[in-house]
């Protein structure tokens, strides 16, 4: 039978598999507020009070309703805020963090810890894009597993993981471990 065997450098230890969950629970969680509190201190920059404001969920997402009177370009503004915030602190976080420290020191864990930190970048970027442009589209999405909206920040996941192996190679793991 064929084995496809992988080289010990591209392996995680428990401890590191249970540090990536965590980082990456901890990174969703941090998300989630600063996507929220985005959407909600543009609202008030705009002239909404804090008090006409709704949270809540929308299927199972978190999400701010904005008051009956808050339409036209401040709304359009609010639903774009969010997401664009969020995945330009985590494109931040990746650049002046992650990658300079795989550099330093190369290895999967690394690799791996910045992987999750651009794909969830990429994922914000995607849903700010979606919740200001189509945002009818977007809030059907968000109560429909694989909806269109879904399909599309997913794939921008994945182009977020081959733009990451583009610039942090595994050549360059292999020759630190090699």
């Amino acid at each position: 039978m064929f084995r496809l065997k992988r080289p010990k450098e591209f392996k995680l230890t428990w401890r590191q598999c249970v540090y990536l969950i965590l980082y990456a629970l901890a990174l969703v969680v941090a998300l989630i507020i600063i996507h929220e509190a985005a959407h909600i201190l543009t609202a008030m920059a705009f002239g909404a009070r804090f008090g006409e404001l709704k949270l809540g969920f929308m299927g199972i997402n978190p999400s701010v309703t904005l008051p009956e009177w808050f339409t036209g370009t401040r709304q359009t503004v609010v639903h774009y805020v969010g997401g664009l915030a969020v995945g330009t602190i985590f494109l931040i976080f990746y650049l002046g963090y992650w990658m300079r420290k795989y550099r330093r020191n190369p290895s999967f864990f690394t690799w791996s810890l910045g992987a999750v930190t651009l794909m969830l970048s990429a994922m914000q970027f995607a849903t700010g894009y979606l919740e200001g442009r189509y945002h009818v589209a977007y809030i059907i999405g968000a109560m429909v597993f694989l909806s269109p909206t879904d399909i599309l920040t997913y794939g921008w996941a994945v182009a977020a993981v081959f733009f990451h192996s583009s610039l942090c190679s595994w050549r360059r793991m292999r020759t630190a471990n090699g």
